[in-house]
């Protein structure tokens, strides 16, 4: 049904609920979305599928928006760009977790803010820096993110980049202002690792 939109389009004609969920609370909206099916994701829409429908994890299709095409069909019809999942995730925060830069842009052009922070307390930053993505850093910076911003750990970005040895992101960082005598905050550290 995700692949051809003439077998979407038969079942949606024939009555099938088009915010129907399946596995993990899915939409056929996310399913659309996460394969990257740009034409299916428009036909749903069309047919008045619910863009801010969440999943079991409180995602949204956004969340999952694998490119700027699909965030720009998702946002123009209604999607929250700064609505969180369970875990405080924003679309921006899972863009730069798996190194999508042209759709991070995209957000951030569009008013996602690059400061939030989700449940740990980590921004976009401190999860671009834990995936050695250089590219997002300079955009990130370049559009006013916090480098000396803490996370419930105490955590910079800059500490996460020097513990996982990415010097090429250490030395940008502190480039552009990474405090270098930032220390976490040992208590704090401690009490989070007990938690999980």
């Amino acid at each position: 049904m995700y692949d051809i939109p003439s077998l979407c389009e038969y079942f949606l004609s024939d009555g099938a609920d088009i915010n129907a969920k399946i596995d993990y609370g899915r939409s056929a909206l996310h399913y659309a979305t996460i394969r990257n099916r740009i034409e299916i994701a428009k036909l749903l829409i069309s047919h008045g599928v619910n863009v801010k429908e969440k999943d079991e994890r409180g995602q949204t299709a956004l969340h999952f928006a694998p490119c700027k095409e699909i965030a720009k069909l998702l946002i123009s019809h209604g999607a929250n760009i700064n609505e969180k999942d369970e875990h405080g995730q924003t679309a921006l925060h899972e863009a730069a977790n798996y190194r999508l830069k042209e759709t991070a842009e995209f957000l951030i052009s569009h008013g996602a803010n690059v400061n939030e922070k989700n449940i740990l307390g980590q921004t976009v930053l401190h999860q671009a820096a834990t995936k050695n993505h250089k590219e997002t850093i300079e955009l990130l910076i370049s559009h006013g993110a916090n480098v000396n911003e803490t996370d419930e750990c105490g955590q910079t970005a800059l500490y996460i980049a020097t513990i996982s040895g990415y010097k090429e992101i250490v030395e940008l960082l502190i480039s552009h202002g990474a405090n270098i005598n930032e220390k976490i905050n040992l208590e704090k550290y401690l009490f989070s690792m007990c938690r999980i």
